[in-house]
């Protein structure tokens, strides 16, 4: 989503239809927000899907906010400028006039942006927790010397006994078809 459609949404009083559309990735952030608060992510499979769903949330969300930024940026020094413009006298209480109506007058944009702003950075500090946690579960399975499936392997089989372990398997090791 470009910020012309994004300022398009609110431009035309069509703000909760820009909700709705991102209503999945708020029902997502708050499913994982709740699953970290439960302290439920121990294996690796949920931690990988939740990092590649946060990443995917924060790559919606992040033009969205970006958006929503300079939107309401460019609202504010309109505004305030405009209230320059009125003001017969640029002294101390007109410039805080201008100011205070300029802040009033994008309060509602604020508003919207904050809302995908708290799950935009939710979904970036998922992304942070997930990667930490990974990396100790890698981290704690070398030590252990565990694979992907938490077998250990054996490293004191010597070569006539690995001859043994894989004979009628069916396995191919150097070009050799052993068990046929």
């Amino acid at each position: 989503m470009v910020s012309n459609e994004v300022v398009a949404f609110i431009e035309e009083d069509k703000v909760a239809q820009l909700y709705k559309k991102f209503e999945k990735s708020f029902t997502l952030m708050d499913n994982w927000a709740d699953t970290f608060i439960d302290g439920n992510l121990l294996c690796e499979q949920e931690l990988a899907y939740c990092l590649d769903q946060s990443t995917g949330i924060y790559s919606k969300l992040s033009p969205v906010v970006n958006a929503l930024e300079s939107y309401l940026a460019r609202l504010e020094y309109n505004k305030l400028a405009e209230g320059y413009n009125n003001a017969e006298k640029l002294n101390a209480p007109a410039v805080d006039k201008a100011k205070a109506e300029a802040r009033a007058f994008v309060s509602d944009v604020r508003t919207y942006l904050g809302d995908f702003k708290g799950y935009f950075e939710g979904a970036k500090q998922n992304i942070c927790s997930a990667q930490s946690r990974l990396k100790r579960l890698v981290v704690e399975k070398g030590a252990k010397k565990a694979g992907f499936t938490g077998e250990v392997p054996n490293e004191n089989i010597t070569a006539p006994e690995f001859d043994k372990v894989i004979e009628g398997t069916g396995a191919k090791l150097g070009g050799v078809t052993w068990g046929e």
